[in-house]
């Protein structure tokens, strides 16, 4: 991370939407990242990234990469966590258990084709 001016560090330390400040990092709070991802329309990411937390010293490269970053916490957040272990015998689930977990497959499938950007004609229909 680059140094900052004495005025900025004072600025970022007493600001409400930064939980964590010191040389090596910067956490900024959920309601902060909230703000910034829903954007404003008459400012550019950089203006507005900026002029929320009262500065001038974070740069487009910084801020896409943050941007991108919790776009992806996003992402993986809404995602329902897998149970893990043995699951059930198939013969033993119930018809609403089995669709469950039809639905469940295809959804996973469906992100697997995304993250590796294959078509249905690539995955001969599965």
């Amino acid at each position: 991370m680059r140094a900052f001016s004495l005025s900025d560090r004072k600025k970022l330390e007493s600001s409400s939407f930064i939980e964590k400040f010191n040389s090596k990092t910067i956490v900024f709070t959920q309601e902060f990242r909230n703000l910034v991802l829903k954007g404003s329309s008459e400012m550019t990411r950089e203006e507005h990234f900026n002029s929320l937390l009262g500065v001038r010293c974070f740069d487009k490269k910084y801020i896409d990469s943050c941007l991108n970053r919790w776009r992806k916490q996003l992402k993986f957040r809404s995602v329902p966590k897998q149970k893990r272990g043995r699951q059930k015998d198939s013969k033993n689930m119930t018809i609403e258990e089995l669709r469950a977990l039809v639905a469940l497959q295809k959804e996973m499938l469906t992100e697997l084709k995304k993250i590796h950007g294959l078509t249905d004609e690539d995955t001969f229909g599965f």
